[in-house]
């Protein structure tokens, strides 16, 4: 039974804020409860504690780190919570030195399976237009907007051989962009 509308999407329910800490682990009393009562598709929205006040119940809101979706959104967000994850807003929290403990938490907000999907659209637009951007934490994007953050994460697993062997070919790729940028900024003249 929705307790909840947003946008004509029927919310079935809402959890508190958590701490990135206590993310269910998959198969535990906690996460088989959770998906017992609102089922497993939704929304999930993290940010820094420090604003979860201001934020109170908005789901559109300038403050909010990341907004994602999933068909198994405890699952999904499982990821968030490992100290090696590859999830977006996981990789933020590590190279910000967040403490998944007291700095930063998330909520879930469940959906029919008809319509997790369509709720994330209409929170990344209205975000969007509100603000410029569809999350506050655009490094933990996935897409063209978190790549440096990406590329640095995955930096850290090279050995110091392999970063010296591959100096040579950003110094050649950094040769190739300036090379671009100026012979735009020439046409433009």
């Amino acid at each position: 039974m929705a307790y909840e509308e947003i946008n004509g999407i029927q919310i079935i329910g809402r959890s508190p804020w958590i701490p990135i800490s206590k993310i269910p682990t998959k198969d535990t009393a906690d996460f088989l409860d959770l998906n017992e009562k609102y089922g497993t598709c939704g929304i999930y929205q993290v940010a820094e504690t420090k604003y979860i006040e201001e934020i109170g119940n908005e789901v559109i809101h300038d403050k909010i780190g990341y907004t994602g979706k999933s068909g198994s959104i405890l699952q999904r967000t499982y990821d968030i919570r490992q100290p090696k994850g590859t999830h977006g807003a996981g990789r933020y929290i590590r190279q910000n030195d967040l403490c998944k403990e007291a700095e930063v938490k998330i909520r879930y907000i469940y959906t029919s399976s008809e319509d997790y999907k369509s709720l994330e659209d209409y929170i990344h637009h209205e975000t969007t237009r509100n603000y410029g951007f569809r999350f506050a934490w655009k490094d933990a994007s996935q897409g063209n907007v978190g790549v440096y953050s990406q590329w640095l994460e995955l930096s850290k697993r090279l050995t110091a051989d392999e970063i010296l062997s591959g100096i040579p070919n950003l110094k050649e790729l950094a040769i190739e962009k300036n090379m671009e940028e100026f012979q735009e900024r020439l046409n433009e003249v």
